[in-house]
C-alpha cells in the first residue's frame, strides 16, 4: 500500500489549486445533519488533497489503487512528534499512533478508552471523578485537586492542555492520536516526565467534502457525528465538524434509578487561509458543554461508619455484590449548602471553550510558525467518595479555570544533512477553585477550601539531527524552562449550620524554578527497513501544592518540589515490506529522583494530613513491543505489550500519628523496595479481516486487552485485579466509503471487573467498576 500523510503541518505549502464554492452546498447539508463526524469514514485531508480537477467530487470516484508488486499492504503513517512529517518507523522514540479510523471502529468516546489500544498507558479517574489520571510506563501522579499539573501532557493539534479536569473532552474529527513514551519537554510547549498525549485534528480540505454518523447502542446510549469541509473563495477553507452524545445509563442504586447518563455536544470550527504559496493562517474555534451523570462508587468492603466527633456508630453496610449497583444522598445541610436536594444523583457538569490562531510563514531554509491560543474551563462536579446515602464523604467541586499561550517556533526546511527546531514558550494558567466536603455524619460537619492559583511558564527550547551518514545520524536537544507558581486567598473552615464569617486566609505560598531538560539520540540504519536508536533523555514535572481539606493549611499547603526523571531507551524498529511485517521493540530504565506521591504529613497539633510528598528515589524498567502482520491479502494481525517494573529506593512515608504529652508525632515505615503504583504487564491484539465483494467489502475483526494487577500504595486491600476485556465488529458499505453500516461490541463477553479503588475518610474501601458489555449499531454516510 502507498503511503498515507494523515497531516503534515510540516510540510511545504501546496499551491492554490480550484475549488469547489462551499456555500452552493452548505444549506442542503445543514437540513441532513451537521452535528457531528464521520470518523469511520474521514475525508481526505489539507495535507492530500488539492490535486483533484474541481468538479471531481461530483463524479463517480475511482476504483482503489491496485496493489503495486512487493509493495507492502501495511499502512504507512506520517508523524509530527518531533514537530516534521516522518514515517513513524523513521522517528528514534517510541511512540503509538491510533489513527482515527480505529478510534471509530472501537467506539472511543474519551481518552480513558484509549489505554486499551496502546500498551502501557494507564487512564483512571480520581475516585471516580471526571477528573483523568494518567500513567506511562510506570510514571503517573494521582491527585483529586484541580490544581497540579499531570505527568503527561495533552495536546490538540500542538497546543497544551494543563488543566487536568478539562482534559478529558469528546473525541471527534480526529486524524489520529500520537502517544509519546517517556520524557519530553525538548519540543514541545510543556514540560513532563511520563510522555505526551498529542490528538492530530482533521483540517479543511480543497474540494467539498461532507459526512454525517448515527450511532445507537446498549443501554439507549446514542451518538451522532457530522463535517463539513471545503473552500469559501480563493484562498480561505474552512471544516466545521461537532458531535453529540446522550443516554448510556448503565448503574443503578436499590430502588432501580439509574446513573451514567451522558449529556454531551462540542462543536469545532477550523478555517485556513493561504493568501500566499508561503503563508498560511489557521484559526481554530471550539466549544463543548457536558451535563452528564457522574460516575457512581460501589463498596468493595463492609462500611463501618464512626461519628468521630460524637462517637455515634452507624450501621454496617455490606459490601456490595453487584458491581453496577451504585449509592448516593447526602445530608440536608450539605445540599443546602451547594444547592442540591439530598437525593440528587452525583453530576459532572463541564463547560470548555477557546481558540487558536496559527500563522506560518515559509522562508528561504526556514520555516517561522506563531501559535496563540486561549482556552477557559467551568466545572460544577458533585460526587459520593462513600458510595452510600450517609454523608461521610461526600464532595463538590466549583472550578474555574483559563490558559493562555504563546509559542514562536522556527524549524529548517529543505534538503540538509542538518534539520533543527528552535523556540520560545510562555503560558499563563489562572484557577479559581472551591471544593466542599460533606462531612456531616463522619465528623459532626462539613469544611470549605477555597483559593487561587497563578502560573507563570517560560521557556526556550531547541532541538537538531544532523545526518552523519545515509545510515547514521544523532539528535540533540535541550530547554531551559522557569515556572512560577502562585497559590493565595486559601480558606479551609468548617460548616456545622451557621455562616463561618469572615473565614482565615491560610499563607500565601509561592514555588519558583529554573531547571533544564535535555535530550540525545543515535539512530542507525545498518540495512534498509531495520533501524536502532539509543536515546537519553532528562525530563522534569512541575512542583505544585496540596490543597485537600484541612485545619492546618499552613503545613498542608507547603510546595512539594518538582520531579526529574533519567531515561535511557534502546529500540529496534523493523519494516518488512516484502513480508508485510512490521515489528517495534524497545527497552527503557528510568531514574526517578523526587517522584511525587500522595501521603500524608503530620502537624504537631491536629495529627495527620493528607499531603503530596517527595520520595527521594525511585527507578523502573521495562520492555515494549508493537507488531503489524498481513500475513494474506486482506487479514491483518497485531499484537503490542508492555512490560514495566518499578520500586522505591529511598522512601519513608508516615503511618500514623501519636499523641504524645500533647503533641502529635509521626510514626515512619520505609518503603524501599515497595512497587510503585502501575499495572506491570499491559497486551493488546487484534484481528481484522476484510472480503471483497465486487463493489462491496465486507470486513470483520477481534480485539483484546489485557491489564495486570494494579498495585496500590495504601495496601494489598485497594490493588485493583487485573482484567481481560474482548471486543468485536463487522463493517459493510461500498469501496468507495460513500456509506458504511456497522457493528461493534465492547466486553462482549461480559467481564466484571474494577478500574479503581480508593478510600477517603475511613478505612473502608470503594470501587469504580468498569463499564460491562456494550454493543452498537453505526450508519455512516459521506459525500
Amino acid at each position: 500500500m502507498p503511503p498515507v500523510n494523515l497531516i503534515a503541518p510540516g510540510g511545504s505549502f501546496r499551491p492554490r489549486a480550484i475549488r469547489l464554492p462551499l456555500r452552493a452546498a452548505l444549506s442542503t447539508i445543514l437540513c441532513v445533519g451537521s452535528t457531528g463526524v464521520a470518523a469511520a469514514a474521514p475525508a481526505p485531508d489539507s495535507a492530500t488533497a488539492g490535486t483533484r480537477p474541481a468538479r471531481a467530487a461530483r463524479t463517480p470516484p475511482a476504483p482503489p489503487p491496485q496493489p503495486v508488486p512487493g509493495a507492502s499492504r501495511l499502512e504507512q503513517i506520517t508523524v509530527t512528534a518531533d514537530r516534521r512529517s516522518q514515517n513513524v518507523q523513521n522517528v528514534a522514540s517510541s511512540i503509538a499512533v491510533i489513527t482515527g479510523k480505529d478510534l471509530a471502529t472501537r467506539n472511543v468516546n474519551t481518552v480513558f478508552d484509549l489505554q486499551y489500544l496502546t500498551p502501557s498507558l494507564q487512564v483512571t479517574p480520581q475516585f471516580g471523578s471526571g477528573q483523568p489520571s494518567f500513567t506511562i510506563r510506570g510514571v503517573g501522579f494521582n491527585d483529586y485537586a484541580s490544581n497540579n499539573a499531570p505527568t503527561v501532557g495533552i495536546y490538540l493539534d500542538e497546543v497544551a492542555n494543563p488543566v487536568p479536569f478539562a482534559s478529558n473532552g469528546m473525541m471527534f474529527d480526529i486524524s489520529r492520536v500520537e502517544i509519546l513514551r517517556g520524557p519530553q519537554g525538548t519540543l514541545y510547549g510543556r514540560n513532563t516526565t511520563g510522555g505526551a498525549i498529542n490528538y492530530i485534528l482533521n483540517h479543511p480540505t480543497d474540494s467539498f467534502h461532507a459526512g454525517l454518523n448515527a450511532q445507537y447502542g446498549r443501554f439507549d446510549a446514542g451518538k451522532v457525528e457530522g463535517y463539513l469541509s471545503g473552500p469559501l473563495g480563493h484562498f480561505i477553507k474552512v471544516r466545521l465538524s461537532g458531535q453529540t452524545q446522550q443516554g448510556g445509563a448503565w448503574q443503578h442504586d436499590d430502588r432501580g434509578d439509574r446513573l451514567g447518563n451522558v449529556d454531551r455536544a462540542a462543536a469545532r470550527l477550523i478555517a485556513e487561509a493561504t493568501p500566499t504559496d508561503s503563508l498560511k493562517v489557521t484559526l481554530n474555534i471550539h466549544g463543548g458543554r457536558d451535563r452528564s451523570d457522574a460516575n457512581g462508587l460501589h463498596l468493595y468492603s463492609p462500611l463501618r461508619s464512626l461519628n468521630i466527633l460524637y462517637g455515634n456508630a452507624y450501621p454496617i453496610y455490606p459490601a456490595d455484590t453487584d458491581r453496577d449497583i451504585a449509592h448516593w444522598g447526602t445530608s440536608p445541610q450539605f445540599a443546602r449548602e451547594i444547592g442540591i436536594s439530598p437525593d440528587s444523583k452525583p453530576f459532572s457538569h463541564i463547560d470548555t471553550g477557546g481558540l487558536s490562531l496559527r500563522i506560518d510563514q515559509d522562508f528561504t531554509g526556514f520555516r517561522l510558525t506563531e501559535l496563540a491560543s486561549y482556552d477557559a474551563a467551568a466545572r460544577q462536579e458533585y460526587d459520593n467518595y462513600d458510595a452510600s446515602s450517609l454523608a461521610i464523604a461526600d464532595v463538590y467541586y466549583q472550578s474555574r479555570a483559563n490558559v493562555f499561550s504563546n509559542e514562536l517556533r522556527f524549524t529548517s526546511r529543505g534538503p540538509s544533512r542538518l534539520s533543527w527546531v528552535a523556540g520560545l514558550y510562555y503560558s499563563n494558567q489562572y484557577l479559581s477553585d472551591q471544593y466542599h466536603s460533606g462531612f456531616m455524619d463522619s465528623y459532626g460537619f462539613d469544611r470549605v477550601v477555597k483559593y487561587s492559583q497563578m502560573v507563570n511558564t517560560i521557556s526556550g527550547f531547541g532541538q537538531a539531527t544532523y545526518r552523519l551518514l545515509d545510515t547514521l545520524s544523532i539528535t540533540g536537544g535541550v530547554r531551559v524552562e522557569h515556572e512560577s507558581r502562585r497559590l493565595y486567598d486559601f480558606q479551609s473552615y468548617m460548616l456545622s449550620g451557621s455562616d463561618p464569617g469572615n473565614a482565615p486566609f491560610g499563607p500565601r505560598q509561592h514555588y519558583d524554578y529554573t531547571r533544564p531538560s535535555a535530550k540525545f539520540s543515535i539512530q542507525y540504519t545498518p540495512v534498509r527497513h531495520d533501524m536502532l536508536y539509543v536515546s537519553y533523555s532528562h525530563g522534569i514535572k512541575s512542583g505544585g501544592f496540596t490543597t485537600y481539606n484541612t485545619a492546618a493549611p499552613q503545613v498542608s499547603t507547603k510546595p512539594f518540589k518538582a520531579e526529574t526523571l533519567d531515561a535511557w531507551e534502546l529500540g529496534n524498529k523493523v519494516d518488512l515490506p516484502g513480508q508485510n511485517l512490521r515489528l517495534n521493540i524497545s527497552s527503557f530504565y528510568y531514574d526517578y529522583h523526587g517522584q511525587q506521591i500522595q501521603s500524608a504529613v503530620v502537624n504537631p497539633q491536629t495529627g495527620l494530613v493528607g499531603s503530596i510528598v517527595n520520595a527521594p528515589h525511585s527507578h523502573l524498567y521495562g520492555l515494549e513491543f508493537e507488531a503489524e502482520w498481513s500475513p494474506l491479502p486482506g487479514l491483518t494481525l497485531t499484537q503490542s505489550g508492555g512490560w514495566a517494573i518499578g520500586q522505591f529506593d529511598n522512601f519513608y512515608s508516615v503511618l500514623r500519628a501519636d499523641r504524645i504529652n500533647g503533641t502529635y508525632v509521626g510514626v515512619y515505615a520505609s518503603r524501599k523496595g515497595d512497587s510503585l503504583p502501575a499495572p506491570k504487564l499491559t497486551l493488546n491484539g487484534s484481528a481484522s479481516y476484510r472480503w471483497s465483494m465486487g463493489d462491496y467489502a465486507l470486513t470483520a475483526g477481534m480485539n483484546y486487552a489485557l491489564r495486570s494487577t494494579y498495585r496500590s500504595l495504601f495496601g494489598s486491600l485497594y490493588n485493583v485485579a487485573g482484567y481481560t476485556l474482548w471486543g468485536a465488529n463487522l463493517a459493510f458499505g461500498p469501496r468507495n466509503n460513500r456509506w458504511t453500516v456497522a457493528a461493534f461490541g465492547n466486553n462482549i463477553f461480559n467481564k466484571r471487573y474494577d478500574v479503581e479503588r480508593n478510600y477517603f475518610v475511613n478505612g473502608d474501601t470503594v470501587a469504580l467498576a468498569g463499564m460491562p458489555a456494550t454493543w452498537g449499531v453505526r450508519a455512516v454516510i459521506s459525500y
